[in-house]
């Protein structure tokens, strides 16, 4: 063997060794979050439908999507534990990895705020102040300095959602953004806005998956057996989904709001 082909072999098992285990990814979480951004296509699809006319649906078809949307948030902290049990050994990767949810917390919030103006030009009277995407992002961020608590978490992520549900049954008339982030709204919420999502409950939501990701896996391992999914069809088109969502969710509604408008016109 010559030395540059020695060279290459000791650089593809030097990778192998130090880099295979950061960049795992498990299956069933790309699955899960795979098949719940199409459940809520789907639900999207509909209120579409309705929205433009085309077709009239019952108003209780919209109280299924809250059993979707505390996945997001879940699948949010479960993400969060296993990639900071893969960042926890080296001082040097908790803080860069530190610095990483940071960016990666402001560019969603940074998405959330082009939400939010798109809104204000399409639905001026329905605007997104702080959707989904607010929440996300800043929940991110603020679960930094609890990570360290890993299942522990539970307990604050039990009491901050107790304290959203009390919260949010104050409202105000023309409350700011702030009195919005933590779960003080308008009376008649629905009237006001498309997409709400306050830091109180949801950031419990979160804890609760950081949490649940704590159980679940430890370092870069799972702590339960699954047979090998990665051979099947659906499972491969879920996954891709899965690994896809953020870009399948900024563009889906524009694409489904976008046909549909034009059929209508049509």
């Amino acid at each position: 063997m010559r030395k540059g082909e020695i060279e290459m072999e000791f650089k593809v098992i030097k990778k192998r060794l130090f880099h295979s285990s950061n960049s795992r990814r498990f299956i069933e979480i790309d699955l899960i979050r795979g098949f719940t951004i199409i459940m809520m296509i789907l639900f999207h699809i509909s209120w579409d439908l309705d929205h433009f006319g085309i077709v009239t649906l019952n108003k209780t078809i919209y109280q299924y999507n809250f059993i979707f949307q505390p996945m997001f948030f879940l699948l949010v902290g479960i993400c969060l534990a296993v990639n900071s049990n893969k960042n926890n050994n080296l001082s040097k990767n908790k803080k860069s990895f530190k610095t990483h949810l940071i960016k990666r917390g402001l560019s969603i919030v940074g998405l959330g705020m082009i939400i939010t103006l798109i809104t204000f030009v399409i639905f001026p009277d329905k605007i997104v102040l702080f959707g989904v995407l607010h929440c996300i992002g800043f929940s991110i961020i603020l679960s930094i300095p609890f990570l360290k608590f890993k299942s522990y978490n539970i307990l604050f992520a039990l009491l901050i959602i107790i304290f959203g549900f009390i919260i949010g049954s104050f409202t105000m008339e023309n409350p700011t953004i702030l009195h919005l982030m933590i779960g003080v709204h308008q009376p008649n919420l629905w009237q006001h806005t498309i997409d709400y999502f306050p830091l109180f409950p949801w950031f419990g939501v979160t804890l609760f998956g950081v949490a649940l990701g704590n159980l679940l896996y430890t370092g870069n391992e799972r702590r339960f057996k699954i047979p090998d999914l990665s051979k099947y069809k659906p499972a491969k088109m879920f996954s891709w989904c899965g690994k896809h969502s953020l870009a399948i969710y900024l563009l889906h509604q524009p694409i489904i709001a976008g046909t549909l408008f034009i059929f209508d016109i049509f």
